[in-house]
């Protein structure tokens, strides 16, 4: 892909012909990670997200921190220096979603 290729696949992003989701898999495709397709997006100023919406609970005690309950706290988020499953359950809490 030459530049002028990337430059019109931008456009057609902007333009509504192309989602953002089918940019990153072509630029995937190339051999790009994403975030490198969405900070060739956010360059190109069609990466942002939108603004944020007010969230106002329907019932008391809705919205705010989750706050989980562990039986043994953890040492260590991160799962490759994980010494227990009280480790490896809190990485989980925090890494699956970034992974999904």
């Amino acid at each position: 892909m030459h530049e002028q290729d990337l430059r019109e696949l931008i456009a057609a992003v902007s333009a509504g012909r192309v989602s953002r989701r089918t940019f990153a898999h072509r630029m995937i495709g190339l051999g790009l990670t994403v975030p490198f397709a969405s900070q060739l997006l956010a360059h190109a100023g069609f990466a942002q997200s939108p603004a944020p919406i007010d969230y106002k609970p329907t019932r008391a005690g809705g919205g705010g921190a989750l706050r989980t309950l562990f039986w043994q706290a953890p040492t260590a988020l991160n799962p490759h220096f994980a010494v227990g499953a009280k480790d490896a359950e809190a990485a989980g809490i925090f890494y699956e979603p970034l992974a999904a």
